[in-house]
């Protein structure tokens, strides 16, 4: 049994079809079903059912697929620990993510990433954290990017990263100047907050409540999905808000103000599927990130 023929029949089984697998390995059609063919007459076992519409796993190709995930993993932690480029590593990379990580955090990451594995790509889908943990999940995106997840969520997550929300007025505020104010007095400004399901409004909400007030005191004159509309909101004076330290820090339009005793902050967390096996570029993604966090001193802020 060779390395090859079980990184090309674990590319079939994630792919569910010969054709991708092959697209995805960047060799033939007819290469990956030698290879598959192989392993079938050395292990005596038939492993997918053919149909029309791709490919299934047989009972025994189910449980050579569990073995092939634990080997091919710990290879690619190896080799990647031990500063190599795994040759067996290419194909999508499907991400879901939220605003602030999308926007801060993984331009820089996905670069680092390429660069070590470089027959990789990526897709990223920009979205609130609601709908990238739900993509995740449903298994529409390999990993996630989120700033929150409910509390019946079974994903697997992981810490990657902190993100201070703070609040920002515009340049010509009376609070620009000072640049410090009170949750008194925030409650009476006009508000503009996120789209619900975003974490961002998520984590606010839950800051104040822990203040003793309620989210619905305050005077929301708009809600936005991404942070940019809200931004430039802020900086016409139609009400002030919350933003990712990352992006309140990228314009002179708006300012930092200081809300006294009170600084809401979370944490932006991976995440992936419990019950569903990741490809081999997912796994290698993982691997990946989890060896860049040790070169941070601290987790960083966005």
């Amino acid at each position: 049994m060779e390395l090859r023929h079980l990184t090309s029949f674990s590319a079939v089984a994630e792919q569910r079809s010969f054709t991708q697998a092959a697209t995805r390995l960047g060799v033939t059609q007819a290469a990956v079903s030698q290879q598959v063919a192989s392993l079938e007459k050395e292990l005596k076992v038939r492993l997918f059912v053919r149909h029309p519409k791709g490919v299934q796993l047989t009972e025994p190709g189910a449980r050579l697929y569990s073995y092939a995930q634990q080997i091919l993993e710990l290879l690619d932690k190896a080799t990647t620990e031990l500063g190599r480029t795994p040759a067996t590593i290419s194909g999508e990379l499907r991400i879901a993510a939220s605003t602030a990580p999308a926007e801060s955090l993984l331009p820089e990451l996905l670069a680092q990433f390429r660069e070590r594995f470089p027959r990789a790509t990526e897709s990223l889908a920009v979205t609130d954290s609601s709908v990238a943990a739900a993509a995740v999940d449903a298994g529409d995106a390999d990993i996630g990017f989120v700033g929150d997840l409910p509390g019946n969520s079974t994903l697997q997550a992981t810490t990657v990263a902190s993100d201070d929300l703070c609040l920002v007025t515009a340049i010509d505020h009376p609070w620009a100047t000072r640049r410090r104010t009170t949750l008194k007095q925030l409650s009476q400004e006009p508000f503009i907050v996120r789209e619900q399901g975003s974490g961002s409004r998520r984590c606010i909400e839950r800051a104040l409540e822990k203040q003793g007030i309620s989210p619905t005191s305050l005077s929301i004159v708009m809600e936005a999905n991404n942070n940019r509309a809200i931004h430039d909101a802020v900086a016409r004076r139609v009400g002030v808000a919350f933003l990712s330290s990352y992006s309140a820090a990228t314009s002179g339009q708006v300012v930092t103000v200081t809300v006294r005793g009170f600084q809401p902050r979370r944490n932006i967390l991976l995440v992936h599927s419990r019950r569903r096996a990741l490809p081999g570029v997912a796994r290698a993604f993982l691997t990946f990130v989890d060896n860049w966090k040790t070169t941070q001193t601290n987790l960083p802020p966005l």
